[in-house]
Parts: C-alpha cells; structure tokens; sequence
C-alpha cells in the first residue's frame, strides 16, 4: 500500500517549510510602520547583512524578485526615505542602492519591537538544534536552485 500524502517526508518538509515563512511574515507585518512591506524588511535586512551598494538588477537576483517588482520596493522604499539611489561611478547608467540614516534607524526599530521574540526563538531551541537543520535547508535550497535552472524536460522525456 502507498503511503499517504500526509506520511510522505518531502511534502510534510515543505509544509513545514510553508507555514513557517507564514507565520515569520505574520509576526513581522505585526511590527511594521505604516507603508512598509515584508518586502522592504528583507531588503533592509539584506543591506544589514551584506551591505549595500548593489545595483537593482543584483538585489532582484539576490532577492529572487522581477526587476520590475524590485524597481516598484525601491520607489517606494526611497520615497519612505530608507534607501536613495546613486549613480554608480565606473558606469553612471547603473544605480547603487544605499541604506540611508532612516532605514538604519527603521531596521534597528523592527529588531528592537521584535527582539522578545527573538529571545523566546532562542530560548525556546539551542544552537546546536539550529546548526544541525542547516545542512539539509542548505542542501535542498541547492538542489531546487539547480532544478529551477535546469528548466523544464522536453515534452518527448516526460513519456
């Protein structure tokens, strides 16, 4: 007998996987000042971690986002005032993307409304339970990663 849908590991990972990101934007919008997106936090959290600088092409790559949706987060995240554009010196028809005061101060605001919740997610695991999901998130972002660029099989191999 076939196991179930429900007894299958790869489709309760993703499930899992789902409703986790679910309720991470839920608890996030929950912080949010007015005007800002899920979409610009994981933008100005980008810039934390990794810096700014990046042109818009790169971060919608980055963010796996249309340029076109990235362009529209950008407006609206210049216009709040979080990030200006810049004209990039070696090639003035490309843009920089660089966080101002305001988006320091918003992000450093979100993680300080946020931080008892990160407390309680730390209390609530270890390290070590945190660094042993690691490798296989890792390893299935990778793979899908791959499958995604490999693109669709030709209609004749899929008989």
């Amino acid at each position: 007998m076939a196991p179930t849908v429900q007894e299958r590991p790869d489709v309760a990972i993703f499930h899992e996987i789902g409703v986790i990101e679910h309720l991470t934007r839920m608890s996030v919008a929950r912080h949010l000042p007015p005007g800002m997106t899920y979409a610009h936090v994981e933008l100005l959290m980008r810039f934390h971690r990794d810096g700014d600088g990046q042109t818009p092409a790169e971060l919608a790559r980055g963010m796996l986002m249309s340029k076109a949706a990235m362009t529209s987060a950008l407006q609206k995240m210049e216009t709040q005032g979080f990030i200006t554009l810049l004209s990039d010196v070696s090639d003035r028809r490309k843009k920089r993307v660089r966080m101002t005061r305001g988006g320091r101060e918003a992000h450093a605001e979100l993680l300080k409304a946020m931080k008892w919740k990160m407390d309680a997610l730390r209390e609530g695991f270890t390290e070590a339970e945190f660094r042993q999901a690691l490798p296989f998130l890792r390893s299935l972002r990778l793979f899908l990663e791959d499958v995604i660029q490999a693109g669709e099989p030709e209609a004749a191999s899929r008989r």
